[in-house]
């Protein structure tokens, strides 16, 4: 059966595919894309309520590990395609920032939703241009994804590195939909995501959990196949240790930064 809403992504015809409760009161109507294959809820009138206190559900357990599976990741990826300067976009209290900071990536953080604890002082904005983007578990709360994944290009970044569950025709029990937080709203197939690049000049590669999109021209297919082996969920213990045991000189260096810029607004 079809619904009078369309896909918010891709603009084609949806089908209804079920319902689930949200937040414990919300009945939200999900449909699948008829043209890109995403899921989607309704139109989210419940996020103000879903978002009231922050960005971060104390549902979500798992935030400090996949923080440590994230910094692995975009550590990788920014020696591996020689990139200096970077942006996590939607990155909470700014925990993956300052790890990265830590061991030399200029990073900044982004999040509309939470308030920056760990890298104050390094908040970013949408007039940066990052050599390397990064939004991890992020688009799945994009309630209008076709401008919200356009914003994010606008970045016009070299490499933008997300991780989101792609929708693969799971049902109403699929824990990705978390229910219990009414954030996640939008669910991406894998040719949904495809089409992003098309549009806006990127290549797409898949890889242990992660999207990788490259800027068409920037780089040597060969970092792309060696980006594609990195990031393969069986290697992540791996690459998680070298992360973590690479040398944080960034934490002094900025703290000399940081000592500064306060002693230098008390004589102002």
């Amino acid at each position: 059966m079809t619904i009078a809403e369309p896909c918010r992504l891709c603009g084609g015809v949806t089908s209804a595919r079920f319902e689930a409760t949200l937040l414990g009161r919300h009945v939200v109507r999900y449909a699948c894309c008829n043209r890109c294959g995403s899921l989607q809820t309704q139109a989210p009138h419940w996020l103000e309520e879903a978002y009231r206190d922050g960005g971060l559900s104390s549902l979500d357990t798992g935030a400090a590990q996949r923080n440590v599976q994230n910094l692995a990741a975009g550590l990788a990826v920014a020696r591996l395609f020689n990139l200096h300067t970077a942006t996590d976009f939607g990155g909470g209290n700014g925990l993956l920032c300052r790890m990265l900071r830590d061991r030399g990536l200029d990073t900044r953080v982004i999040d509309l939703h939470a308030h920056c604890t760990y890298a104050r002082g390094y908040v970013g904005s949408s007039q940066d241009r990052p050599d390397l983007l990064m939004a991890f578990e992020v688009l799945e709360h994009f309630a209008e994804p076709r401008a919200e994944l356009a914003g994010l290009f606008a970045f016009g970044p070299q490499v933008l590195l997300v991780s989101t569950d792609l929708y693969e025709g799971q049902g109403p029990d699929w824990p990705y939909l978390s229910t219990d937080t009414g954030q996640h709203v939008f669910f991406y197939s894998r040719k949904a995501l495809q089409q992003a690049p098309d549009e806006h000049e990127y290549s797409l590669t898949h890889a242990g959990g992660y999207s990788l999109f490259v800027r068409k021209g920037c780089c040597a297919r060969w970092k792309l196949a060696l980006a594609r082996q990195l990031l393969k969920a069986k290697r992540r213990r791996w690459l998680q240790a070298w992360a973590v045991t690479r040398s944080t000189a960034g934490t002094q260096r900025d703290h000399a930064e940081q000592l500064m810029r306060t002693r230098t607004s008390r004589h102002l």
